[in-house]
């Protein structure tokens, strides 16, 4: 009963907020819902890893604080669109609420908390500037998990390099945010200045800036943050031992098959089926297994530097810059679905974001010191969903579904498929000593594998970000709490 009313409740809200965007001329992701529950998941993630995790860092609490803001600005808008009662003065109350806590509470001054609560109060306009700039790419939830992923990181950043100035990291994963953090805001920094000054999209200008920016700001700032070279400690990190180099040679081969792959289509002329996009699912779980297992401060580095890759050759097929620009828009053409309407190829990156998740938001765990078996499984919810959950439902749900979902095309055979195998994994991690089993854990983890299924099944939101927040979220309060939470890249 509870669950039902809820359901209208959101169903109602939803078609309110989708007219409210209609008369404001904005164009959104066609063929699916406003997806208001998706502006809650990722504050959430955020706010119950703080509070289920022992010896949280400072940033991480700041992030936390952050997200209460956020998740209390996406309440006050949903509540704003759906009512002309509701006061403007109601939207600076999650602003200012954030502002008293990072003050009092956090204690990182007076001009960070101030940034903070101006985070706060403008993420709900920057979600409608986005998706006015991005017509037909993304519903009103996925731009606002977008939005608050993009202030967090900012602020974050903002917040951990001038902690940096003062104290310089030490613990591998620490280093490895650092390199990140400035990287991928050299990536950011490109394509804002490509988006604000047209001059800037043809070769010449563009690499010249691509230069600049990478040999005048990235490389040299962590120069000065670290006092040691950047280059020099990815490569001693690279050639520190034989496994993590054979490693990178494994995860070289898997590149160069899903490269094969794409060219192989490009040349066939053909688009893509559901079920060839998920062999890049498959792909995905071969390439981060190994590294979670094994190496996962690395795998952590080279999930933010794929991240930086892939959204610098996004930015080179979409203002068509040679010489990769008309191949990456046929491998686009032969791969889109009715996700990627707009102009923007998000899918990548969200198959990405989904198996990285995890590591995003909890790199600490990857810290010698902690690492043990036992955080395996909340790192691999986004290869559990992702890659095992959803490819299963949508190969047996192609291959013997018959039985359909209420109002969707999604069958039961292929949710109760992608249960069985998400499963058949977790057993198999017990039985090869990889997780340490307990009664209280197993219930858990089938919790959580029930939960995502079904949403896998029902949503219409781009399921590469629900399903990997939704099992972070509802599988937060794990049997051993996660010893520490680190400073988290978003």
């Amino acid at each position: 009963m509870i669950v039902e009313v809820i359901q209208r409740a959101l169903h109602s809200s939803s078609k309110r907020v989708q007219s409210y965007l209609n008369e404001e001329y904005i164009i959104t992701r066609p063929g699916a819902s406003a997806g208001l529950w998706m502006s809650f998941l990722l504050p959430t993630a955020i706010i119950l890893g703080a509070y289920s995790c022992h010896n949280v860092s400072e940033l991480y609490r700041t992030a936390a604080t952050l997200s209460l803001g956020l998740l209390g600005t996406s309440v006050v808008f949903i509540a704003k669109a759906c009512s002309s009662k509701t006061h403007e003065y109601t939207l600076i109350i999650p602003s200012v609420f954030t502002y008293i806590r990072l003050y009092f509470y956090n204690k990182i001054g007076v001009w960070f908390s101030i940034a903070g609560g101006f985070a706060s109060y403008s993420a709900g306009e920057a979600v409608i500037l986005l998706l006015n700039a991005a017509p037909k790419s993304l519903t009103y939830g996925e731009a606002s998990v977008l939005i608050q992923a993009l202030i967090l990181f900012l602020f974050t950043t903002a917040v951990n390099l001038v902690n940096t100035w003062h104290n310089i990291p030490v613990q591998c994963v620490n280093t490895a945010t650092l390199i990140l953090q400035v990287g991928i805001l050299g990536v950011l920094l490109i394509c804002a200045a490509t988006c604000m000054f047209p001059d800037f999209r043809t070769p010449l200008p563009f690499y010249g800036l691509t230069l600049a920016v990478i040999f005048g700001f990235v490389v040299p700032f962590l120069h000065i943050l670290l006092q040691a070279s950047p280059i020099l400690w990815i490569l001693q990190l690279l050639l520190a031992n034989m496994p993590r180099i054979w490693l990178v040679t494994y995860w070289a081969v898997c590149s160069g098959l899903a490269v094969l792959a794409v060219n192989v289509q490009i040349q066939g002329e053909q688009q893509a089926s559901t079920v060839i996009r998920k062999y890049f699912h498959i792909l995905a779980v071969a390439v981060f297994t190994p590294g979670l297992i094994r190496e996962c401060c690395f795998l952590y580095l080279a999930s933010g530097v794929v991240l930086a890759l892939i959204t610098a050759l996004e930015l080179l097929r979409v203002i068509h810059m040679p010489p990769l620009g008309e191949v990456l828009e046929a491998g686009f053409t032969v791969f889109a679905d009715e996700k990627d309407a707009g102009p923007i190829a998000l899918t990548p990156i969200y198959l990405l974001a989904a198996c990285s998740l995890p590591l995003w938001l909890y790199p600490s765990i990857c810290s010698e010191e902690i690492y043990v078996g036992q955080h395996l499984l909340p790192l691999m919810s986004g290869l559990l969903t992702i890659g095992i959950g959803d490819t299963a439902a949508s190969i047996f749900g192609t291959w013997i579904g018959k039985t359909k979902w209420e109002g969707t095309r999604k069958t039961k055979e292929g949710t109760f498929a992608s249960i069985l195998c998400q499963m058949t994994v977790i057993l198999m991690l017990i039985y090869f000593g990889h997780i340490p089993y307990s009664g209280v854990m197993l219930m858990r983890a089938t919790f959580a594998v029930v939960v995502t299924s079904v949403l896998e099944a029902k949503t219409d939101q781009v399921d590469n970000l629900a399903l990997p927040l939704g099992g972070r979220s509802s599988s937060s309060s794990s049997p051993q709490k996660m010893q520490a939470a680190g400073s988290t890249k978003m």
